[in-house]
């Protein structure tokens, strides 16, 4: 990215829509990052060690390709319809899990008070590409999240938005975000809400780890979440395989449907000893994982 390009990039709001609260958060603008106790500093090096910490999806971008998996692009629902749909929406502080669900669990994180202030966006968000397309990316999903006076109420009971700030200065704010183009968002961003227990699939097959977020924080919830559906198959396994029984014990049955028969039950047989020994593999995999983090 060329020097040039860097002095293209603009915040996605205009400057008279700055969100400094009081007068002594305007006094400290220019020394310390808004909302917070950081100074800037002169190399900034605090900054984006901050904004790293706050923004950065890193993990979740290697895996772009395959998010397809976990949710649709441009896939964002707001906070009220996360209500309607009985989900428990949780304060998350990690921008890794924000926007990701399982269950009748979304996790949101608040949004950070720099991005709402237009001169800290100009020095230090946009000479740094990365930090640029993760703070696009979350202030778009924001403006999705937060499009009614009462998703703004459930936002602001939450804690996800300074609590100084009022629906119609958001409202005002938030009608010049949707125009920040896709190319402009991070790729994890570009996707909306995005399905938890998938996105450990893809991190267990793609990445060879054993999860990306692990949900369950003991064996025997495990246990019940993942043997769950083995029942399930097993007992649809076992109704194919009484059926094809009954067929071979009629007397009109055709050569053909025999040898059909007979191999449809090996076949069935192998693909559930497999489906088991995969499971049994995973169990060990992770147990030994675990051990393996605890001691180092």
């Amino acid at each position: 990215m060329t020097h040039a390009t860097h002095h293209l990039r603009r915040p996605p709001f205009p400057s008279a829509l700055t969100l400094i609260w009081d007068e002594t958060e305007k006094a400290c603008q220019s020394t310390r990052v808004p909302g917070t106790a950081i100074p800037i500093g002169d190399s900034g090096a605090n900054v984006q060690k901050y904004l790293h910490q706050e923004l950065s999806v890193s993990e979740l971008d290697t895996i772009h390709d395959y998010l397809w998996m976990a949710g649709t692009l441009d896939g964002f629902r707001p906070l009220h319809w996360q209500r309607m749909m009985k989900r428990d929406i949780v304060v998350a502080e990690d921008p890794g899990l924000h926007l990701l669900w399982y269950d009748s669990t979304i996790f949101v994180k608040p949004l950070p008070a720099c991005l709402l202030d237009y001169d800290f966006f100009v020095t230090q968000i946009c000479p740094h590409e990365a930090v640029f397309t993760v703070a696009c990316g979350f202030l778009r999903s924001y403006a999705v999240l937060i499009q009614h006076e009462s998703d703004f109420r459930i936002a602001h009971n939450l804690g996800l938005l300074p609590q100084h700030m009022t629906w119609s200065q958001w409202a005002e704010f938030a009608y010049h975000i949707p125009n920040i183009p896709l190319s402009d968002v991070s790729e994890r961003f570009r996707y909306g809400e995005l399905r938890l227990s998938r996105v450990n699939l893809i991190y267990n097959v793609f990445r060879c780890r054993p999860w990306y977020y692990k949900i369950h924080r003991d064996y025997q919830s495990w246990f019940s979440y993942e043997l769950g559906f083995m029942l399930v198959v097993f007992a649809y396994v076992s109704v194919v395989m009484s059926a094809l029984q009954v067929m071979l014990t009629t007397s009109f049955i055709s050569l053909e449907v025999s040898i059909l028969c007979y191999w449809a039950s090996i076949v069935t047989t192998l693909v559930i000893v497999a489906v088991f020994a995969w499971q049994f593999a995973g169990i060990v995999f992770i147990y030994l994982f675990s051990c393996f983090r605890a001691l180092s």
